[in-house]
């Protein structure tokens, strides 16, 4: 169960980073045919900076112009803030 559990919480996780830097979810996963969703999920599913970016999305900042350095699908979501906007 615990593998599930860490499913949600990532997923979760990455639809916060996702609105914090304006990028719209379904526009995302229509992009390439959703490959580049599906590529930030597992990006995501096997990260080992959770802490410090449940700490990042703690910061009062409603906003932010890029994914911080230490996220792993910091380029793909500056690829798609680019294309999406």
């Amino acid at each position: 169960m615990f593998w599930f559990d860490k499913v949600g919480s990532r997923t979760r996780t990455m639809s916060e980073m996702m609105d914090r830097l304006g990028l719209d979810m379904e526009a995302f996963a229509q992009r390439r045919l959703g490959l580049d969703l599906i590529s930030a999920i597992r990006t995501c599913q096997l990260c080992n900076a959770e802490r410090a970016c449940h700490d990042w999305l703690s910061r009062p900042r409603k906003t932010a112009d890029t994914a911080p350095a230490f996220c792993p699908n910091a380029n793909l979501f500056a690829r798609a803030r680019g294309e999406l906007s």
